[in-house]
């Protein structure tokens, strides 16, 4: 198995690809860091040769998974990862007549992405300063067709000088867990239990809140009107909490 890893920041010997270094080492495989800000990062033009493309284009095709990390600069990824994204778009998705986009060539690939922030954890929990990047990078990858296996935040990294031992052990940890993973997944009967569950659990939760407030079960239509309600307000916020808060902050 092979893992590239692709970083974006400013600095190739920083903080956020130490931690990705670190990841590469937990995988204990065959492994390259690249630096995008060694590429000439240019769209492609018609007739024109687009070499540094082309290098990116092979290395990505050849390994099994990647990391993809970039620190968050002003509540997004840095400029030279975002630059890597819209000029490799048509080269990691496909278009259809009708310009609906489409998983390219390295669909069913997996990968891990990191970031970091100058906040706190704490601060970083409810400001999400790292959610736009690490979202960035997902509905990339997503459209790629390139299954998610983890995510790592270094927060508060404002002075800090080295990476702290246990965020390198996670760091590690994670980059086992990478080269477990099999190179196509299903995920349809995931999803279905997941479903399953949420389902179950907001109706006992309605359930339970209609038993405390007994004024809400009095007739047919009343338990009805009010368990519809109830689920509906349980369910929004479960799935609220799913679609803009479910990064990892810490």
């Amino acid at each position: 198995m092979s893992i590239i890893a692709l970083f974006g920041g400013q600095d190739p010997t920083g903080l956020t690809a130490t931690l990705t270094r670190a990841v590469l080492a937990g995988a204990n495989t065959s492994s390259e860091f690249i630096d995008l800000n060694q590429y000439d990062l240019h769209p492609d033009r018609p007739d024109a040769p687009n070499p540094a493309l082309d290098e990116l284009e092979a290395k990505l095709a050849a390994a099994d998974a990647w990391v993809l990390a970039s620190p968050t600069y002003f509540g997004t990824v840095a400029g030279q990862f975002k630059q890597f994204f819209d000029v490799f778009r048509h080269r990691m998705v496909r278009m259809n007549s009708i310009g609906d986009t489409l998983p390219g060539k390295y669909r069913d690939k997996h990968y891990i992405s990191i970031t970091s922030c100058f906040a706190s954890g704490l601060d970083n929990t409810f400001t999400h300063q790292t959610d736009a990047t690490l979202t960035m990078i997902d509905k990339a990858m997503s459209a790629a067709g390139i299954h998610k296996v983890a995510e790592l935040v270094l927060p508060n990294t404002w002075g800090m000088q080295a990476v702290p031992a246990a965020k390198l052990d996670q760091a590690q940890r994670l980059g086992a867990k990478l080269t477990t993973k099999q190179q196509k997944d299903d995920e349809t009967m995931k999803r279905y239990l997941l479903l399953f569950g949420m389902i179950a659990v907001m109706a006992l939760a309605t359930m339970g809140i209609q038993q405390l407030f007994p004024v809400l079960t009095g007739g047919f239509w009343q338990r009805w009107a009010s368990f519809v309600l109830i689920f509906f307000v349980l369910l929004a916020s479960l799935l609220h909490y799913a679609t803009y808060m479910r990064h990892k902050h810490r």
